[in-house]
């Protein structure tokens, strides 16, 4: 009868120790797989190569040469330059201007167009060609007005591309210039028509352009 008590014992025990057992294998198993989740993926270290490099920033583009700045050229005027604002000054400028593109021979004219109020200038380098035509190059500044930063100094804007202009000279001024009256008079900022882009010149090109007239 003991025994048999013992062995009764046994079996209970045995059956109280069975979930604790499954749990633990649960806990090992699962222990198991979390190691293997965490396990790298090799594949990730790889180097990525040359194709990874960073190809969106359009780096390696080369900026556009400046153009070639014949005002630094310092080429000598053949008139007094003239500046026009309510009027032109000098006034005298102009009919130095008119017997220049009649004549027929070559030369250089500078004007300034400021209308004003502010800071607003717009100035013209005019290598007259005597031929009917002319090279030209401008050059602006502009400041004073509201919402603009103006330093001490307005400096000029970068001037624009080489163009040949022609030179528009009317029959009645031709009259005026050869009889010295009043209407013999020519305005650089207007009286120019039709230009067009040409390659730039240097600064002997221009001379050598003139000294050909």
């Amino acid at each position: 009868m003991r025994a048999h008590r013992v062995i009764q014992g046994a079996l209970l025990l045995a059956a109280a120790q069975l979930p604790f057992v499954s749990a633990c294998a649960r806990v090992v198993e699962g222990s198991d797989g979390a190691e293997a989740e965490a396990e790298p993926d090799r594949g990730d270290d790889a180097d990525p190569g040359p194709e990874s490099s960073d190809t969106t920033s359009g780096g390696g583009a080369d900026a556009p040469d400046p153009v070639l700045d014949l005002f630094a050229c310092n080429f000598e005027p053949s008139c007094q330059p003239v500046t026009m604002h309510a009027y032109p000054i000098p006034p005298e400028a102009l009919p130095c201007a008119a017997k220049l593109v009649t004549g027929g021979g070559t030369g250089v004219l500078r004007s300034m167009l400021a209308p004003g109020p502010y800071v607003d200038e717009t100035e013209s380098l005019i290598f007259v060609l005597g031929d009917g035509t002319a090279l030209v190059q401008t050059r602006e500044r502009h400041c004073g007005r509201e919402g603009m930063e103006c330093g001490p100094t307005v400096v000029w804007e970068g001037p624009s591309p080489h163009q040949i202009c022609d030179l528009v000279v009317s029959p009645d001024l031709e009259a005026a210039c050869e009889e010295d009256t009043e209407g013999c008079g020519w305005w650089p900022w207007a009286d120019v028509a039709n230009c067009r882009a040409v390659e730039e010149h240097s600064c002997e090109d221009v001379a050598a352009l003139l000294a050909a007239g």
